[in-house]
């Protein structure tokens, strides 16, 4: 394992970048939280929780490392998503800050376009970056590509 996760046999706990994780079956986690509240309802849940979580991880980071780069907190979040099992990310940070960033994950625990499995991957990155730039972030453009098995979106300034 490397320093990045950590495994305590004696207290049976798994940790990624100095958080607590534990398995569970994230698929089935949304498809509850749709049927059990509407799939309107369970995406802004899971956006409001994932956004300020992505938040808080990348203040958390700074904080830890205040001479990182933002390109070295979101590379360190990146990891944490790889380590975690929630798939192969890629942030796409635009030369022309008037452009939309991109987040784009392969091989995703969850693909979905709408409701809790759309928010719970996509959300955290908005409140990652929205803290690292200082402006809000929303999402925009979501896909999934099943041919590359991939789930990508856009992630564009929130206009006041």
């Amino acid at each position: 394992m490397s320093k990045s996760q950590v495994w305590d046999e004696t207290k049976n706990e798994f940790r990624i970048l100095g958080k607590r994780h534990a398995l569970i079956d994230v698929q089935a986690l949304c498809d509850h939280l749709d049927s059990l509240v509407g799939v309107p309802v369970a995406e802004v849940i899971i956006h409001n929780h994932e956004f300020h979580l992505g938040k808080e991880d990348a203040e958390r980071l700074h904080k830890e490392r205040q001479q990182a780069a933002i390109r070295d907190i979101i590379d360190l979040m990146i990891e944490s998503d790889r380590l975690s099992g929630t798939g192969l990310t890629s942030v796409i940070l635009p030369d022309d800050p008037s452009q939309p960033h991109s987040v784009q994950i392969l091989n995703p625990c969850t693909k979905a376009t709408r409701g809790a499995a759309k928010s719970l991957l996509l959300s955290y990155w908005a409140g990652a970056l929205s803290y690292l730039f200082g402006e809000e972030f929303d999402l925009r453009n979501v896909a999934v590509d099943e041919t590359q098995n991939l789930l990508k979106c856009d992630l564009v300034r929130r206009r006041v």
